[in-house]
């Protein structure tokens, strides 16, 4: 009885402490958790909050502003996972992928859809570049 080893909870990785609230400076509109991170959205940035990010703090919370996004995109999840993948600049490493077990993926899609209408209604306000 007491010999069996204990039992792994099948969502200990999606249900870490991410997102530390208190630093954003924020409300947070929306978020999910993903294997190791989890992407939030406030009323004016995508933030993406890697796990372990208070041992990494130059790295483990970026954050960018929804007028800087070039684009998104949500990968179907196969072999159970998902991806979303945000275009941040013009060449192809400047792209950030968050990857989504496939439970979560009905939460992916949602904040997807928020994102991507976030992006472009920034587009659509900031002014033309003279």
């Amino acid at each position: 009885m007491g010999d069996e080893p204990p039992r792994k909870d099948e969502n200990a990785d999606l249900n870490w402490p991410a997102i530390p609230t208190d630093g954003l400076g924020e409300e947070i509109d929306d978020e999910v958790s993903g294997l190791g991170a989890a992407l939030v959205l406030t009323p004016t940035r995508v933030v993406v909050v890697r796990q372990g990010a208070h041992f990494r703090p130059s790295s483990g919370v970026r954050a960018w502003p929804y007028r800087v996004i070039r684009a998104v995109q949500l990968t179907p999840a196969r072999h159970g996972n998902g991806r979303i993948v945000l275009r941040v600049g013009p060449y192809p490493w400047q792209a950030i992928s968050i990857f989504i077990d496939a439970k979560r993926m009905p939460s992916a899609e949602r904040l997807v859809t928020q994102l991507r209408t976030r992006v472009a209604q920034a587009r659509r306000s900031t002014p033309p570049a003279t």
